[in-house]
């Protein structure tokens, strides 16, 4: 296919579309830091019109099919050749082991749960974003992960629709918080209605009967996913980690971060967009 391609597959084999020397040459160039954010920006847009993908390429270790011009988590594993949250799975890591359950809400394209897998964790992946979720199950057939539960759903207070929106330039940063796509963040944004669960039901539904580590990036919706869950839930089945991206947190409705450390968690690493708690002994 050709590097104009526009379409998703999530049909052929992994290896179809190989990511060649000149498209990680110019999603290197358009991921360049050293140059001004709105020079980086033009060239961001050139290249998403030339190189779009599909491109099937591994980082870690693991294989995913990205669409670089529509994912920054895509661009970022293409242009570094490695996984984006580099800082995070470093943090995350020692809690990872084989019997670990991992519960990955926000779950993108699954660089979280490919990696918390890899490590041998038992994984649930959910994620709201249909056209998102597909991408996902395709990364996670193509590394044979057909033991990572994968729920197609937003998380929520109750059970219900609500508008995802999301951007065509990044598909990763959906979120269910309207006004969050304006200010800082405008843009082409678009909504959909998706299905909302309470994390306490998809958890039951899965069959988990515990979740060891929880990671929540859900754009300014984390406080909605978490806290409902930890009052519906005995503390013994609290999890013990749970990671929570931070960089929304003026559109969440409660502080969860504080509320968090009223119910005995305390921060034990974070990074510049998200925080690690671990539950007190």
């Amino acid at each position: 296919m050709s590097a104009t391609a526009t379409l998703m597959d999530t049909t052929s084999p992994f290896g179809t579309y190989p990511a060649e020397g000149l498209v990680r040459f110019a999603w290197r160039l358009a991921d360049r830091h050293d140059l001004s954010r709105g020079l980086r920006k033009r060239i961001r847009s050139f290249v998403g019109r030339v190189f779009k993908g599909p491109y099937d390429t591994e980082a870690d270790g693991l294989k995913f099919r990205i669409y670089p011009s529509q994912n920054y988590d895509d661009r970022k594993i293409l242009a570094k050749g490695r996984l984006p949250e580099k800082a995070e799975h470093k943090l995350l890591k020692p809690y990872l082991k084989a019997g670990t359950v991992f519960v990955d809400v926000g779950a993108n394209i699954g660089s979280y749960s490919l990696f918390a897998a890899s490590c041998g964790a038992e994984v649930l992946a959910v994620e709201a974003n249909p056209d998102t979720a597909a991408k996902l199950a395709f990364n996670l057939k193509a590394n044979g992960l057909t033991s990572v539960k994968l729920a197609e759903v937003a998380i929520g207070d109750k059970e219900g629709t609500l508008s995802l929106w999301s951007e065509p330039s990044n598909c990763g940063f959906a979120t269910l918080v309207e006004d969050l796509t304006t200010g800082e963040w405008a843009g082409d944004w678009s909504p959909r209605e998706v299905a909302v669960r309470p994390l306490a039901d998809v958890v039951a539904d899965a069959g988990l009967a515990r979740i060891d580590v929880l990671k929540v990036d859900v754009e300014g919706f984390e406080d909605r996913v978490v806290l409902p869950f930890l009052a519906a839930t005995d503390r013994g089945q609290w999890p013990r980690v749970i990671m929570l991206e931070t960089n929304c947190r003026p559109h969440w409705a409660e502080d969860c971060t504080s509320r968090l450390e009223a119910l005995g968690y305390r921060a034990a690493g974070s990074t510049n967009d998200n925080t690690v708690f671990e539950l007190a002994a």
